[in-house]
């Protein structure tokens, strides 16, 4: 625990583009060693309005290959990302899940399949992204149809706890070293709202995140964007959820 939480500080500490440490900048990608054989991937989008995104995912090594949690956020970015992954690492990715429909984790899931990568989600990530006309993931994780269930999937947790962020948000726990990546349900320090909620069921987020905080202790916690923290990251999702739905009775 002591060396991820020097890691961690790494990892939290701004590193200028020409760092040949932890961090690999390329253009728009940035992977980043958190723990012995985890690492968070972050990749950016801009809007229309200049705003810039950051968007973060996960590469767990499991043995002799790599799990991707979540794409990149584009074909090219997770393409480039791809490139990243095998100079840094140099492993092979067998496997990759994906959180939640929305593109900022599934929009590179055909680079993947093209590269004969096995993309897994929840049932409804399929069903939704069939809906929208997007990249399908090929694989489901069927055994996480209802709210409260969980799978093991090679060396990480896979839970589905109901509608959060989204209907098909997932969590993904990695044991060995207490990381916890709740994706775009969690809420960085630095956020002030939800974010975009018109996929969201608000009273059952805050039960899904109540569940998270009771459940688990000395963690670290990897949101979908922004910052990686500790608990504090579930307390601050708790209390934003919590004024919003104060918000919303005003």
């Amino acid at each position: 625990m002591i060396k991820i939480f020097r890691v961690l500080l790494l990892f939290l500490i701004p590193i200028s583009c020409h760092s040949t440490g932890g961090i690999v900048h390329h253009n728009d990608i940035k992977i980043s060693k958190l723990a012995d054989g985890v690492w968070v991937h972050t990749s950016h989008y801009i809007y229309p309005n200049g705003f810039k995104m950051s968007s973060n995912g996960m590469i767990v090594q499991n043995n002799d290959s790599l799990i991707l949690i979540d794409t990149a956020w584009g074909e090219l970015k997770t393409l480039e990302l791809l490139n990243k992954i095998k100079v840094k690492i140099n492993l092979p990715i067998k496997k990759a899940l994906i959180t939640h429909s929305h593109g900022d984790r599934a929009s590179g899931v055909d680079i993947l399949k093209s590269a004969g990568i096995k993309v897994y989600s929840h049932p409804k990530t399929r069903k939704f992204t069939v809906q929208q006309g997007t990249a399908v993931p090929n694989e489901v994780f069927y055994q996480l149809r209802e709210p409260g269930s969980s799978i093991k999937f090679s060396d990480v947790e896979v839970s589905y706890l109901g509608h959060a962020h989204t209907e098909d948000n997932l969590v993904v726990w990695l044991p060995k070293s207490k990381i916890l990546f709740g994706g775009c349900s969690i809420r960085a320090l630095k956020a002030k709202s939800l974010g975009s909620t018109a996929d969201s069921d608000i009273n059952s987020w805050l039960d899904v995140i109540e569940h998270l905080n009771s459940k688990y202790k000395n963690i670290f916690v990897v949101p979908g964007h922004g910052q990686v923290g500790g608990k504090n990251l579930l307390t601050h999702t708790e209390k934003l959820l919590k004024q919003h739905m104060q918000n919303s009775l005003n």
